[in-house]
C-alpha cells in the first residue's frame, strides 16, 4: 500500500495551529471529525517515517563508508539508526522468531 505525501512544514505548522491555546477558543472546542483527520495524518506519518527508517536499517550495509571527513557523520547516522524504537523492534521480533523453540516439560506421572 503506497503511503500518504510527506506532512510538510507548513502542514503541521497548521496542524499545530489548530491547537494552540489561545483566548478565543476553549480548550474543548474542537471539532471530532478535524481531530480525527489529524490524528490519521500524523500517525500515516509516523508510520511513513518508521518505514524510511527501517528501509536505511536495510540498506546501511550495502552503502559505502564515506572515507573522508564525514566518517563522524556517517557513524553517528548508523549509531542512532541503531536505537530508534522500529529497528530495535524488528530485532527483538527477529531473535524471537529465530529462538529455539523451549521444551515443554512433561507432567510428572504418579
Amino acid at each position: 500500500m503506497p503511503f500518504r505525501a510527506p506532512l510538510t512544514a507548513d502542514d503541521l505548522a497548521k496542524i499545530r495551529a489548530r491547537y494552540e491555546a489561545c483566548s478565543q477558543r476553549a480548550p474543548c472546542a474542537y471539532q471530532d471529525t478535524v481531530v480525527w483527520e489529524d490524528v490519521l495524518a500524523l500517525l500515516f506519518e509516523i508510520k511513513r517515517l518508521r518505514a524510511l527508517a527501517l528501509t536505511a536499517h536495510q540498506l546501511r550495509d550495502n552503502l559505502k563508508k564515506p572515507g573522508s571527513c564525514l566518517d563522524g557523520v556517517w557513524q553517528e547516522f548508523l549509531d542512532n539508526l541503531a536505537v530508534e524504537p522500529c529497528v530495535v523492534e524488528l530485532g527483538e521480533l527477529k531473535d524471537d522468531l529465530l529462538m529455539k523453540p523451549r521444551r515443554r516439560a512433561r507432567p510428572n506421572e504418579s
